[in-house]
């Protein structure tokens, strides 16, 4: 909700938003684990680089093929075990996210995503789905609502709280255009043009433009890091990005407290519904509940399924209870009927 009381204008930390855009071989995939590490190596100095090497994280939709750099050595750095999710289509929204949902788990700080390209036309996603939902223009809006709109807020690091690069694919772009003497109509090459929605450069911070030299031009560049460079991308980059993103005030601590506070609220909810299953003896129901792949652990499950496991649990307990209450009924009927007869 907007609040409409203007305030005097400060910097605050940001959570960095950064694309690689190139065509393929261009070095999006090294360019990114060397942009993570020079981050993660300027916020932890004193930490041994196995360890380092943990704080990023990959999602690979390129057939495993970042793995080959683990291990190799680029100018100064050398690739170490950064964390990998293998992720095959469907490209939805939410195989995105769950991927991101499993790094971040592991402390990942800086995702990768490679690449976005696949989320936008690839199997199952956003182009897919307009397609599933009708094809027509009005298929947009439910299409946007339920993929794009979630995938942006993946993409600029606001549904994890992490830094997010993310690369994306480009290809020749062609139109037909009229031939200054010929007067004839000919197909003309017209650049690179990315393999995602046109739009979505607006949302990043920062977008490097990435040609078959390994060299990098700014297209869109916040920071003003890369103003005027035409060059490789080096450790020193990450570093830049580091320090720059770090800058003004840490709205994220209020963040993290609410998360935790969330996280502590949801913990005691779960305990509270596992002592009423130990105490009406509904262990069963409950195993078979949770190994239901749209439920899942209760502590990690999503705010709905976790209300639809309370509700069912409550449905479970009302139905003992019930019968309880008809036998004690039952007995008591059955008293009163013995100490007349006694009469």
């Amino acid at each position: 909700m907007t609040n409409f009381t203007p305030k005097r204008a400060k910097r605050q930390k940001l959570r960095l938003a950064m694309q690689l855009i190139g065509p393929s071989g261009s070095g999006k995939t090294l360019g990114g684990l060397i942009l993570a590490y020079g981050m993660m190596k300027e916020k932890y100095p004193e930490m041994d680089e196995f360890d380092l090497w943990g704080k990023i994280g990959l999602v690979d939709t390129e057939h495993e093929r970042a793995l080959i750099y683990e291990g190799m050595q680029f100018g100064t750095t050398t690739v170490g075990q950064f964390f990998h999710m293998d992720l095959q289509k469907p490209y939805s929204f939410e195989s995105y996210k769950r991927s991101v949902d499993g790094l971040v788990k592991e402390g990942v700080e800086v995702v990768i995503i490679d690449s976005a390209s696949h989320a936008w036309e690839g199997e199952g996603g956003v182009l897919d789905l307009q397609q599933e939902l009708g094809g027509k223009f009005q298929s947009w809006n439910d299409a946007n609502k339920q993929a794009y709109n979630p995938l942006v807020s993946l993409l600029v690091g606001e549904m994890h709280g992490v830094h997010i690069i993310s690369t994306v694919r480009a290809k020749q772009d062609y139109a037909m255009q009229k031939n200054e003497h010929t007067e004839k109509m000919e197909i003309a090459k017209l650049g690179l043009k990315p393999i995602q929605r046109d739009s979505l450069e607006y949302e990043m911070q920062i977008v490097l433009r990435i040609d078959m030299d390994h060299k990098f031009l700014a297209s869109k560049d916040n920071s003003t890091l890369f103003k005027d460079q035409y060059g490789t991308i080096e450790q020193e980059h990450g570093a830049n990005l580091y320090k720059w993103v770090e800058k003004g005030e840490d709205i994220f601590a209020e963040r993290r407290a609410a998360e935790e506070a969330a996280l502590q609220k949801r913990i005691s909810r779960v305990e509270a519904m596992q002592a009423k299953v130990e105490e009406y003896g509904l262990q069963e129901w409950s195993e078979k509940m949770i190994a239901h792949p749209a439920v899942g652990p209760l502590l990690t499950a999503s705010e709905d399924m976790l209300n639809k496991y309370a509700q069912t649990l409550a449905f479970q307990i009302k139905e003992i209870d019930d019968k309880r209450k008809a036998e004690l009924a039952e007995q008591h009927a059955d008293a009163e009927q013995v100490a007349v007869e006694g009469k």
